[in-house]
């Protein structure tokens, strides 16, 4: 059930929700805001907060898988030097905010509609650092057993009707909406292997803490290059953006998350084939 988590009487929804549930998993937002960022911050904690609080008063609720992010791990100053990051480290909040600026503004055609795009560049680590950290403190006050999922970039094909916020970058990619691709260093993920995590998160009872879910850690770069050669006939662009503070070479560490049995992530080209292949048979593409 989706549930408006800032809403009018969003207790009560929530409440009614999670009668008789024994692990709920809250899961991700948007990455891409439209207009300022306190619509994205906002929701990422208060929404979280909302979440947690309602848990705690639901006595059939026997653990909380959250959904938070990669995002909330590597941005800092020290990214490569403490490579590779696990579930110990954590972004540097004012690192976030001293990238965090507009970088781009660029629209991408879904369906019939033209979708406008902001994308507030480091506004998204900040506010899923604050999210994850409330999180940990409600669970910590509340006694909950609380497990968070780590994903980094999902890619993959779409299980919605329109594509996730992050599939819309590589779409405007491949349509040659942008006049760049990001100058970013990334873990990317495949969605399959997001969704077996947040399985074994909840049912699992070795599953403590964090778990990093990453694959491959790449520059955009190495993505675009990959893609231009498998679907040459896609006019993506050449150029290189130049937004500051996502770059930082580093690497995931997957011990802990693979100490519990998870099978081998699925790599760059799995993930960014089934990706294409969905918007082809979609007719995004």
């Amino acid at each position: 059930m989706v549930v408006p988590l800032l809403g009018h009487q969003v207790a009560l929804v929530i409440n009614d929700c999670l009668s008789g549930c024994q692990r709920p998993i809250y899961v991700d937002f948007s990455n891409y805001c439209r207009s300022k960022m306190e619509k994205l911050i906002n929701p990422a904690i208060k929404g979280t907060a909302n979440v947690l609080k309602s848990c705690s008063k639901a006595s059939s609720v026997r653990r909380v898988v959250l959904t938070s992010s990669c995002s909330s791990i590597r941005y800092r100053d020290d990214a490569t030097q403490a490579s590779p990051l696990n579930e110990s480290s954590w972004s540097d909040i004012d690192y976030c905010k001293r990238y965090s600026i507009k970088q781009h503004h660029f629209i991408t055609r879904i369906g019939l509609l033209d979708t406008y795009i902001f994308e507030w560049q480091l506004w998204y680590a900040y506010a899923k650092t604050l999210a994850e950290k409330e999180a940990w403190r409600l669970s910590k006050d509340f006694r909950i057993d609380l497990v968070v999922v780590n994903p980094s970039f999902v890619v993959g094909p779409l299980l919605a009707p329109q594509p996730t916020s992050t599939l819309h970058m590589i779409l405007s990619l491949l349509k040659g909406e942008r006049p760049d691709y990001p100058n970013t260093t990334v873990g990317f993920v495949h969605i399959d292997d997001v969704v077996l995590s947040h399985i074994l998160a909840m049912e699992d009872s070795r599953a403590s803490g964090r778990l990093v879910c990453s694959s491959s850690v790449a520059h955009w770069s190495e993505i675009v290059e990959m893609l231009r050669a498998k679907y040459p006939y896609y006019p993506i662009p050449n150029k290189c953006g130049d937004q500051k503070g996502d770059s930082n070479p580093h690497s995931m560490d997957t011990t802990k998350i693979r100490e519990l049995g998870f099978p081998p992530f699925k790599t760059l080209p799995q993930m960014f084939d089934d990706c294409v292949k969905s918007f082809q048979e979609k007719k995004f593409l």
